[in-house]
């Protein structure tokens, strides 16, 4: 074997690498491309969610007062009054001390009918805490009858 053959065997393996490197950096290139669409996607719905209230609410509150009964994760029991309610969740006024991030569970029956929810402390307040209702699809439809009642 020559030199010239010699290169040129060394010079087609290079050339073959780099079609194999080129291949996948085009499959690479695909992927975030379709990555880039998925979250461009997202973020127009997160940003439509942020458009109903001004403080970023996605669901419109009520102003209401009525009981609610709490227990937060500890066994923590406690009584309070929620001031406004959303398919989302609620502010309740009270004198059980709560964390942000801490779950409980709530009942309350504005219109006569117990309703228990699981919920999650959002906002932590001087007089009570603001919550956001941990619900399924037929909780939430309960929920937005009953508000719409309210």
């Amino acid at each position: 074997m020559t030199i010239l053959e010699a290169e040129n065997q060394t010079l087609r393996r290079r050339v073959r690498d780099i079609e194999t490197e080129f291949r996948s950096f085009k499959a690479t290139y695909a992927r975030l491309v379709e990555e880039n669409g998925q979250l461009k996607d997202r973020i127009k719905v997160l940003e439509r969610q942020q458009q109903p209230g001004i403080d970023g609410r996605i669901h419109k509150r009520v102003d209401a007062t009525f009981r609610v009964d709490a227990m937060n994760s500890r066994g923590e029991a406690a009584m309070g009054v929620a001031r406004n309610v959303s398919v989302g969740g609620a502010l309740i006024e009270t004198d059980l001390r709560l964390m942000a991030g801490e779950r409980m569970t709530i009942t309350f029956a504005p219109l006569g009918q117990p309703f228990k929810v699981q919920a999650e402390v959002m906002r932590v307040l001087k007089t009570g805490f603001g919550v956001r209702f941990a619900v399924d699809a037929q909780q939430q439809a309960t929920l937005r009858e009953m508000i719409s009642r309210l």
